[in-house]
């Protein structure tokens, strides 16, 4: 799973793989825009990173949610296209189904 191309639904750009995760099993992946605290976990999709305030801790605010038809596993968005600015596709990081919002066929995948 470490080599997922998974994109800031809000920013799309590429997000880095985090090394910090707390969490066994799964990888975390945070946009590098400044101040932009969107994360990505492998199990749960996206969220905002909760921020310390007064040493008071939130929950997370999970984002997105776009399942896997085959296995139910939260999706990521792979791929934005500017010339067509409501497409988005999203892959699956277990078994690399794709979905699409219906603007183009699911199996017109680019590479990089």
């Amino acid at each position: 799973m470490e080599d997922l191309r998974v994109l800031c639904y809000e920013h799309h750009t590429a997000m880095l793989l985090d090394c910090r995760s707390k969490y066994v099993g799964t990888f975390l992946y945070a946009c590098q825009e400044p101040g932009c605290f969107i994360r990505y976990y492998s199990s749960q999709g996206y969220f905002i990173e909760p921020q310390d305030q007064d040493g008071d801790r939130s929950e997370p605010e999970i984002k997105p949610s776009v399942h896997c038809p085959k296995d139910g596993r939260v999706m990521y968005l792979a791929e934005v296209r500017p010339d067509r600015k409501s497409f988005r596709l999203w892959k699956c990081p277990e078994c690399s189904e794709i979905r699409t919002n219906g603007e183009f066929s699911s199996t017109a995948i680019s590479s990089g």
